[in-house]
């Protein structure tokens, strides 16, 4: 049981939001409105997934729905 706890907790200490690169617009709404600016844009938005807290904020925010946690 406690080595299940602890997997479950390294799997969710590894996940972040995902970015959607066919649907992603790059319109930057998701970078204006991340709290730990984890998101870059280049031709398409970027998280670093060391840096993202899985806060939701970016996902709420892109107009297309390219964002999912």
């Amino acid at each position: 049981m406690m080595e299940t706890l602890k997997k479950d907790c390294l799997l969710q200490a590894l996940m972040s939001a995902v970015v959607d690169e066919e649907t992603c617009i790059a319109c930057g709404a998701c970078v204006d409105t991340c709290p730990v600016e984890a998101i870059t844009m280049d031709d398409k938005a970027t998280i670093d997934s060391e840096t993202c807290t899985e806060c939701g904020a970016c996902v709420d925010e892109c107009p297309v729905d390219a964002i999912s946690l």
